[in-house]
């Protein structure tokens, strides 16, 4: 039996979904991080080798039945990233049709079902990327924590932490962030706070963590906190308004699908994010994506 591979490889877990060729879900397996530039290749190519084997030979399934592959991953434009994941599918034993893509055109696959809209992904990062009926593509945002991912998890978590060091030194007015912060963190004092974050073990997972905290934060009414909140959501707003003018949506219907912890599953974000659409774009439709990447994966691999 024909059948198709679908792999999302994100910076915490890769993800596989195998199809058939009408779009039944066959099986699935999970492995760890895939993120080629910001795991390394080592670690991407045993997360990989590890998802194929569970998925797909330990479940029975011939590598010779697959009818093609498609592997989503961050930086996956670029035709040096393209290579290095190619060369570790081929060591899987696979050799047939294979797609390397970047993991926001994967997304927006499993949330349109390959119909146009837009995808707004605002996780640990955040990226916009969306593409009309002509085939136009347009990508907003999504180049890196250090320059740019505004209204992501990080992009939160520093705002939270420099409200609370502008608090500290009276350049502003206290806020009930830095008592959240302390608890979460396990700690005594602003200072211990200052040490642990430029630990050099304090990975930029472990900085946007502190994101979570802006709901409650909200609910205790803090004035900083709701200023956070609207910084962010109209920072991912400005990356749909682009996609929305470079794709030609304005006036019709369309589909944002948002994805990611910050714009779906913070209250706060997500109801600002949504009423700033309402207002803009009456005729647009905001939903949180039915499946994940790595169905969009095997949707284009469908489609090969």
């Amino acid at each position: 039996m024909e059948y198709v591979i679908g792999i999302d490889g994100g910076g915490t877990k890769t993800k596989l979904t195998i199809c058939d060729e009408n779009r039944k879900i066959l099986g699935t397996s999970v492995a760890g991080p895939s993120n080629i530039l910001s795991s390394g290749y080592e670690v991407a190519k045993q997360s990989i080798m590890q998802v194929m084997d569970m998925g797909v030979v330990r479940q029975g399934f011939s590598l010779v039945d697959c009818r093609a592959l498609c592997i989503g991953v961050a930086g996956g434009a670029r035709r040096s990233v393209q290579e290095d994941v190619a060369s570790i599918i081929r060591g899987t034993g696979y050799t047939g049709k294979t797609v390397v893509t970047h993991d926001a055109q994967t997304a927006l696959m499993a949330g349109t079902d390959g119909a146009e809209g837009i995808l707004m992904i605002a996780g640990t990062g955040s990226i916009c990327y969306g593409i009309n009926s002509s085939g136009k593509t347009c990508r907003v945002g999504g180049w890196g924590h250090l320059i740019d991912d505004e209204g992501s998890a990080y992009f939160i978590s520093t705002h939270i932490l420099n409200t609370i060091m502008r608090a500290y030194d009276g350049r502003s007015g206290p806020t009930k962030l830095t008592r959240l912060v302390l608890d979460y963190m396990e700690l005594g004092t602003v200072e211990e706070i200052i040490a642990s974050i430029y630990k050099p073990m304090m990975s930029k997972h472990h900085i946007a963590e502190l994101s979570i905290l802006i709901d409650e934060a909200c609910e205790q009414e803090d004035r900083a906190a709701f200023d956070i909140v609207e910084e962010a959501s109209d920072a991912l707003f400005k990356h749909v308004k682009v996609a929305v003018r470079e794709l030609g949506f304005g006036g019709k219907e369309f589909n944002i699908v948002i994805n990611g912890s910050v714009i779906v599953s913070n209250k706060y974000i997500n109801e600002a994010f949504c009423t700033k659409v309402g207002e803009y774009y009456p005729n647009a439709k905001v939903k949180a994506l039915d499946h994940d990447a790595s169905y969009g994966a095997a949707l284009i691999a469908m489609n090969c």
